[in-house]
């Protein structure tokens, strides 16, 4: 089909070239009948007659090229035409094809997609009924609560150790593993281990601070929502979303969150308040920017009244 528009193409092109050769030669013949004179002087009836058929004949002539020029214009156009709708036809039906391979394709990678869901699904269905018989209680010599805290023990030190070094590969393989184990003990025992997960993600916000911000955010948030109420751990998760929002200059949010930090007095996050705020810390930028200083200055006044 390619071939054809090739060829299509260059009988159109030699088209217009004959049509701008014809209409050269009729504006040629045109200047030379309107240089004719219009008044002949006087001849005998023999050359009059002869005249006025060498005038008929021009007039035939370029009746004749007109007649040529307008079927050569009707052929182009119609050529054109076809050209046209064969063009489009085919393009239409191309893109038809692919549009239904693509489909297939995608329909393909969903029935794939759907298949490693439901393996998924029915190996959690497995572990959780390994871990949790029918009966409710822990099968003999599976994981048991006391060993989930040992097991969430662990980690929250590997992840103490991670926030102030250099990940490595083998410790960025580690902490994958350990995000993994952490979601699976959310899953089957959160309830026994309420208090400790928040410390975990707020240990897994802290590593990704610096190479993953968003990762990090979602941590903050799960831990926030999994900490009790009124708790250190919650107080110390709105402490340090409040570094995080003033990181951003997001200093309206970030007096929220101290303001939340700081409901209940807890002497840590107060040193540490006092710390950050200096040059160089945390919340330097929040401490100097009017009017959130002025808020800073209430909740340090505030803090030193419920101390007194």
């Amino acid at each position: 089909m390619a071939r054809l528009r090739k060829i299509a193409l260059g009988l159109l092109l030699a088209a217009s070239a004959a049509v701008l050769l014809l209409g050269a030669l009729e504006l040629w013949n045109y200047r030379q009948w309107s240089s004719l004179p219009t008044h002949e002087p006087a001849f005998n009836q023999d050359d009059r007659a002869r005249l006025l058929q060498d005038r008929m004949d021009l007039l035939n002539k370029r009746v004749g090229d007109m007649e040529l020029l307008v079927l050569i214009l009707l052929g182009t156009s119609g050529l054109y035409a076809i050209v046209f709708v064969a063009s489009s036809y085919v393009s239409a039906t191309g893109f038809t094809r692919q549009a239904g391979q693509t489909i297939r394709q995608i329909q393909d990678q969903i029935g794939l997609a759907m298949g490693d869901l439901r393996e998924l699904q029915e190996r959690t269905e497995q572990k959780l009924n390994g871990v949790l018989p029918a009966g409710g209680e822990p099968a003999p010599n599976k994981l048991s609560p006391p060993s989930f805290e040992k097991q969430v023990a662990e980690m929250t030190v590997r992840l103490a150790a991670w926030q102030t070094e250099h990940l490595s590969e083998e410790s960025r393989l580690g902490l994958l593993h350990d995000e993994s184990a952490a979601a699976h003990l959310d899953a089957i025992a959160g309830s026994e281990l309420c208090e400790a997960l928040p410390t975990l993600y707020l240990g897994f916000s802290r590593v990704y601070t610096r190479s993953d911000s968003a990762r990090s955010r979602f941590y903050l948030d799960r831990a926030l929502r999994l900490a009790p109420p009124k708790s250190p751990a919650a107080s110390e998760i709105h402490y340090e979303l409040a570094c995080r929002f003033a990181q951003f200059h997001d200093f309206g949010h970030a007096i929220g969150e101290l303001a939340a930090a700081f409901e209940h007095q807890f002497r840590a996050l107060e040193e540490r308040l006092a710390s950050d705020i200096e040059e160089g810390g945390q919340l330097y930028e929040l401490a100097s920017t009017p009017p959130f200083d002025k808020a800073i200055n209430d909740l340090l006044l505030n803090m030193s009244i419920g101390t007194g």
